[in-house]
């Protein structure tokens, strides 16, 4: 059974709105930025996903790993964060420059 807060993300993010979130993971002792996203377009589902060392944020260019997927259902963009270990439920406005 889908809970409440599920239901609303999907038709929020069916009627197009963006969500997301960012945090920080400690990886075998260092910290990384994570950032997570997803937007529905055109029919398809885009998901995005970006990390880096928080130690290595002054070379972006080098460090910065940013993946941009697309998915037919919204239900394969989720199953494709939970494999990432993405806890969906932390899906929320982004107040920040979207990444799509």
């Amino acid at each position: 059974m889908v809970d409440l807060y599920i239901k609303k993300l999907i038709t929020t993010i069916e009627n197009g709105k963006v969500r997301g979130f960012d945090e920080i993971k400690d990886i075998n002792g260092e910290n990384y930025l994570f950032e997570y996203a997803i937007k529905k377009e055109d029919e398809k589902y885009n998901t995005y996903l970006f990390h880096i060392p928080e130690n290595k944020m002054e070379m972006y260019e080098d460090y910065a790993t940013e993946e941009f997927s697309e998915f037919s259902n919204i239900e394969d963009a989720f199953n494709y964060f939970k494999l990432q270990g993405v806890d969906i439920r932390k899906f929320a406005p982004i107040k920040r420059t979207l990444p799509f």
